[in-house]
């Protein structure tokens, strides 16, 4: 079964119960507001960047991302992402699960 979802609403994409490899989802985030310092553990993470900037945490070194743009997460990498403009931040992740933890 294909699933169509809507990227303007904040939420899962893709769970658990329709994929055994890949999460994503819509995240929203207000001025100020951040997704805390987290691992991707074996897995990788794709980050697209659909409207906003953000300052983007990654393995030990911050750069601003401005929309649209997209940010590539290797496997056993610390991130963050914050948005610290008055717009809200929007983006898609694509975690793609290591194929031995699958």
């Amino acid at each position: 079964m294909t699933f169509v979802k809507n990227l303007r609403e904040a939420g899962p994409l893709v769970s658990g119960s329709e994929s055994k490899q890949i999460r994503s989802g819509v995240v929203v985030l207000e001025k100020g507001k951040e997704m805390g310092e987290h691992e991707t553990g074996g897995g990788e993470e794709l980050i697209i960047f659909l409207e906003g900037t953000a300052e983007l945490s990654s393995g030990g070194e911050t750069k601003t991302v401005r929309a649209p743009a997209s940010a590539l997460i290797p496997a056993h990498t610390r991130h963050s992402i914050k948005n610290t403009l008055e717009v809200p931040l929007e983006y898609v992740y694509v975690y793609v699960m290591a194929l031995d933890a699958a």
